[in-house]
């Protein structure tokens, strides 16, 4: 009898546990349903749910969108280090010298990142670093002589351009998904919408360009709030008009938000190789 009843109790905790997976797993797939703009699996195992405790408070929702004065870098940051023995010598195309059939999708100059093309397993490059008094500024190592290039550029015409968000490991890219959905639950959003609503401003976590080092947000040194009066400075002006001299294209273009799914961001410019983002500047097109 005893036997009987000890087996009946493991059946009943066996069959609440089933029930709990089940529905746990019916509600996750009904979030993922309904969040129209995030990709199956986009969410990372370990992404917490921000708790109402754990908000951001009214200072920091007042300060949300600065830069870090702290994390920031200049020309002559950037000029500290030499990586032209790492450049690819790659000359700006003439009009009508390239075609879009020229291109190999399988060229890192252009790998999709988006939240629907996450980082590849594979996908390997060498961060280069830059290191400064107020630290250190990462991104791809193929890159930085055509920055260098560009920001004295800029300089000399008398803009300053200054570097404020290069390469983001994983875990602070978690962080900033994290902070913009406290700011929108703050603001009365369920996790559900904040999440909704932050994926079109912030990149999901694994699905970022800031993680393969390839983009960087750009600001000036009047100027540094990451919104889109950047637009209307002289260096997002000079970013806007001569950013593909130097293989560098505004990622996330006004009027083109229905193919980036993210908001406009004046601020954001990814490096895609001169050629491309030449292509891409002459017919008004985004990656």
């Amino acid at each position: 009898m005893k036997k009987t009843l000890k087996i009946r109790k493991l059946l009943c905790m066996l069959s609440v546990c089933i029930i709990f997976i089940v529905s746990n797993s019916f509600i996750y797939e009904q979030i993922q349903i309904n969040a129209d703009d995030i990709p199956a699996g986009a969410l990372p195992e370990d992404f917490e749910l921000i708790e109402d405790e754990d908000l951001l408070t009214d200072e920091e929702l007042k300060d949300h969108g600065e830069v870090d004065a702290e994390e920031t870098f200049t020309l002559d940051d950037v000029m500290k280090s030499d990586f032209s023995a790492v450049a690819e010598e790659e000359e700006l195309p003439k009009d009508g010298e390239i075609q879009l059939d020229s291109f190999d999708e399988n060229d890192w100059k252009i790998v999709l990142i988006n939240k629907q093309h996450s980082i590849p397993e594979d996908y390997e490059f060498t961060l280069g670093t830059i290191s400064t008094s107020k630290g250190s500024m990462k991104c791809d190592e193929r890159i930085i002589p055509e920055l260098q290039q560009m920001m004295q550029a800029a300089k000399d015409d008398g803009v300053t351009l200054v570097i404020c968000s290069p390469y983001r490991d994983y875990e602070r890219q978690i962080y900033l998904f994290n902070r913009k959905i406290k700011a929108y639950m703050k603001q009365q959003m369920s996790y559900l919408e904040a999440y909704r609503v932050t994926a079109q401003a912030v990149t999901v976590p694994g699905a970022s360009e800031h993680q393969i080092g390839l983009a960087l947000d750009i600001v000036t040194n009047t100027y540094q709030s990451l919104n889109e009066g950047f637009e209307d400075t002289d260096a997002g002006k000079w970013l806007a008009k001569h950013s593909y001299e130097y293989g560098f294209i505004l990622r996330y273009p006004k009027g083109k938000e229905d193919i980036t799914g993210i908001s406009y961001e004046p601020w954001h410019f990814r490096y895609v190789g001169k050629a491309a983002a030449k292509y891409m500047y002459d017919h008004e097109m985004t990656l």
